[in-house]
């Protein structure tokens, strides 16, 4: 209790108040003391006032002193106290702010705990993000070099898992990733580390002390695991991984080459089949590797806007003038240069990335009949668009806001179609091309003859031109009867009210054919070849309207 008293704020003052008690108690002892002892120095003979007055005199001055002493004191005293007063209230203030003060800290603690832990957890799956899993994996990758032991690298992709989002929704999508994310969670050993990187994709580093063998078999057994059904939502779900392995040292010393690599044989393994895994190799497939890079460049292209359109003028073949242009995607990849559609189509329908490369061609098309328009051209474009494009919910309504939103008139928009749309059970497509028919665009069909539309189909179809492939063109000679087909097609479709385009028109024999057979337009080499857009500004019939093309 006496040290709790001496640690308190008060003690000062309680001090301060008996020092002053105690000095003004000795200064009136000792006046007391030096008046008795003047009264027993006095002499008995004179009188006592007279003995006393000088003495008394002193000691009034005295006594006035010792009170003026007393006052001061006193007045030191209170103000001391006042002082020690606003002392312990500003100390009492400095204490409150102080517990306020580390109350913040420690919630900003916390904050920055959860923020931190947030930044580097994917929120979906609750594993490692990214960025995280990097850091992770370059310390990891020091610790285990100084070990001599080897570390791996697994790439997973889901099997089907665009098909599962896209007919079930993305609710079971993600609480497929989820469970996916579980499975590999539970299958990981100390020291092991998992991450998402994105849709589908999951990363997985195994460090400890393993050989290729044990790592082969984890591998293997994570495979099963992940192919066992999952019942989400009422919904049982199958698929399976897709992995690819690489191994450090003997595949990189550096975490990028390593994911690279790994993604690499993941890509070998999905070719290969559903519930595969491949150990990278330095063997593989050249082409293969190249596929999937383009594969991994789709995003950065489309983002970036690497994409272009070359044009190739259409002639009126009763005229010989140009009555339209069609728009070809081209891909100008930094690495690989120029790209034609031939090496990328097919891995963007694969990807999933066909539509949004889609609606890139559609924007630079209609950006080029913009400008077009601003110049006074009136020039029609035709635009090729995929099945699956077509087959989006919102894909006429958007459509046509784009082409309100530049002004481009519905005419001047034509689409060209595969004969894949055929096979829309839902009917969807066909729904979409009839609202744009209405509206004023033309619709093609492209590549008639190559795949399995028959006459049928376009009775059904809302068309208003039919495109024969260049493989029927091509035998072509200048005879009238060297390939009925093509002069029978010509003849029924015109008979269908079918304009009749012939591409791949690439000599002057199958010119003259084509004139005499009734087709109303070609397209090909023997014309032009595909030109950039600043070739096109070059194109004489393009600088000048309606110029006749010599044939």
């Amino acid at each position: 209790m006496i040290r709790r008293f001496l640690s308190s704020p008060k003690f000062p003052q309680v001090l301060l108040l008996w020092i002053c008690i105690a000095t003004q108690a000795f200064i009136w002892g000792q006046h007391w003391h030096n008046e008795q002892t003047s009264r027993r120095e006095a002499v008995v003979s004179q009188q006592f006032d007279e003995i006393l007055d000088a003495q008394q005199h002193r000691f009034s001055r005295q006594r006035w002193m010792n009170l003026g002493m007393t006052l001061a004191i006193l007045g030191a005293m209170v103000w001391m106290m006042r002082l020690l007063h606003k002392r312990h209230e500003a100390f009492c203030v400095l204490e409150q702010a102080y517990r306020i003060n580390q109350e913040r800290i420690s919630r900003l603690e916390d904050e920055h705990r959860r923020s931190s832990h947030a930044a580097a957890t994917d929120h979906l799956s609750g594993l490692h993000n990214r960025r995280q899993f990097m850091d992770i994996c370059a310390e990891t990758l020091a610790r285990q070099r100084s070990l001599r032991r080897l570390m791996a690298i697994l790439f997973i992709d889901m099997d089907r898992f665009k098909s599962i989002n896209d007919s079930l929704g993305h609710k079971v999508g993600d609480l497929l990733l989820q469970a996916v994310a579980g499975r590999i969670s539970r299958a990981l050993e100390p020291g092991d580390q998992a991450a998402r990187f994105g849709g589908d994709e999951f990363v997985v580093l195994l460090a400890g002390d393993r050989s290729e063998e044990q790592i082969d078999s984890w591998v293997r057994d994570l495979v099963n695991k992940l192919t066992a059904v999952y019942a989400l939502d009422e919904h049982e779900v199958n698929t399976s991984p897709s992995i690819g392995v690489s191994i450090c040292p003997r595949d990189g010393q550096e975490v990028d080459g390593l994911i690279r690599c790994a993604d690499a044989a993941m890509y070998s393994a999905k070719q290969s089949g559903r519930g595969q895994y491949r150990f990278f190799d330095p063997s593989l497939n050249l082409t293969d590797i190249n596929e999937f890079s383009l594969e991994q460049s789709l995003v950065a292209a489309l983002s970036e806007r690497q994409f272009i359109l070359h044009y190739q003028p259409q002639i009126q073949l009763d005229s010989m003038q140009v009555t339209g242009y069609e728009a070809l995607v081209r891909w100008e990849h930094p690495q690989f240069g120029l790209l034609y559609p031939d090496r990328f189509i097919s891995l963007a329908e694969r990807s999933g990335f066909i539509v949004a490369l889609g609606w890139e061609v559609i924007r630079l098309a209609l950006e080029e009949l913009k400008g077009w328009r601003a110049q006074g051209r009136s020039s029609r474009l035709a635009v090729n668009v995929s099945a699956i494009q077509l087959r989006q919910a919102d894909f006429s309504e958007r459509l046509l806001s784009e082409l309100a939103q530049r002004g481009v008139e519905a005419w001047q928009f034509e689409l060209e179609i595969t004969e894949t749309v055929v096979l829309d059970d839902e009917g969807m497509a066909v729904e979409h091309l009839e609202r744009l028919r209405v509206a004023g665009l033309n619709i093609s069909l492209d590549d008639f003859g190559k795949g399995y539309a028959g006459f049928a189909h376009l009775h059904s179809m809302p068309l208003s031109t039919l495109k024969i492939d260049r493989a029927l063109i091509a035998p072509l000679s200048n005879s009238y009867d060297d390939n009925p087909i093509v002069s029978s097609t010509i003849t029924l479709a015109k008979r269908l009210g079918l304009t009749v385009v012939a591409e791949g028109v690439e000599t002057r024999d199958q010119l003259v054919y084509l004139k005499l057979a009734g087709c109303d337009i070609a397209q090909g080499y023997h014309f032009s070849r595909p030109m950039s857009a600043e070739q096109l500004y070059q194109y004489e019939p393009f600088t000048r309207t309606a110029e006749p093309v010599c044939d």
